[in-house]
């Protein structure tokens, strides 16, 4: 029989669902993943069996074969080991609980099963949000703007024994620590210099409302002392304040490496950061 867990892939921040299909096949003893997998993903098979020997099951004399769908699309990080444990388990008659369609589950898996967050974890999940599904299993990270995120269920695992105890109906996860994310939407802007404040430069000032208007690009091109770094710095004074979608996505941006600090020091610089493309 063939199982079937759900995660998310990621194409630079443009996300895509990805099928984690497992299967017990006759022959040598092994875990052989396919479907374009890199370094990071093939290493899962000695994090999974390891996580999995932790968890009390030893899988070391099957055959398992691990197929990442699509197949045309080269998968990174270690962000499918979750969803390759729940599957094997899943195949292996250790869970008999059945796994929701709509959850996908992303995190990737240490020696001992604990369950850790990985690089690119938020365009994982606005991904998982824009392709409709109602649950997410991952690890909890105080980094993650979690609570602007509607309509998407973030159930937060910290190990593998956790998630298969939850999934079985055995065990409430309890909330995670309270934690204070810096607030996104409606946040005043501050900024040390306004476009009204600057004289002259009408021709460039009129472009600029016009780019502002319609959304356009803008090159500025002169010689030194012009005025177009001031322009440039004063031009997002002039915008309206991002969207809570597009505001997610800049904040995505700089949470590979992000801390609660990082986030803040990010979202203080949203506008200027978020607009600038000159």
């Amino acid at each position: 029989m063939t199982v079937k867990i759900l995660s998310i892939g990621l194409r630079g921040l443009e996300g895509y669902r990805v099928q984690v299909e497992v299967q017990e096949v006759p022959g040598i003893a092994a875990m052989v993943i396919v479907g374009l997998p890199d370094a990071s993903v093939k290493e899962a098979k000695e994090r999974v069996l390891a996580s999995l020997y932790a968890f009390g099951c030893d899988f070391f004399d099957k055959r398992l074969v691990v197929h990442l769908s699509p197949p045309e699309r080269k998968k990174h990080s270690p962000m499918f080991d979750l969803a390759m444990a729940i599957g094997i388990l899943k195949a292996m008659g250790k869970l008999t609980a059945p796994v929701s369609p709509d959850a996908a589950f992303l995190g990737s898996l240490s020696l001992d099963g604990a369950i850790q967050p990985v690089d690119g974890m938020l365009p994982a999940i606005l991904a998982a949000k824009k392709l409709g599904f109602q649950k997410v299993y991952l690890p909890y990270d105080p980094a993650l703007p979690l609570h602007h995120l509607k309509d998407l269920d973030c159930i937060f695992v910290q190990t593998l024994e956790e998630a298969v105890q939850y999934l079985q109906g055995q065990r409430v996860l309890s909330l995670p620590p309270a934690f204070r994310t810096p607030e996104i939407i409606d946040s005043p802007r501050k900024h040390h210099r306004d476009f009204q404040s600057i004289i002259g430069h009408h021709q460039a000032k009129r472009a600029l409302e016009i780019a502002a208007a319609g959304g356009h690009n803008v090159l500025m091109v002169g010689p030194p002392g012009c005025g177009k770094s001031l322009l440039a710095e004063t031009f997002p004074t002039i915008l309206p304040s991002l969207t809570h979608d597009a505001q997610l996505e800049v904040i995505s941006l700089y949470h590979p490496s992000s801390t609660v600090t990082r986030q803040t020091k990010c979202l203080s610089t949203l506008d200027t950061k978020g607009t600038r493309g000159i």
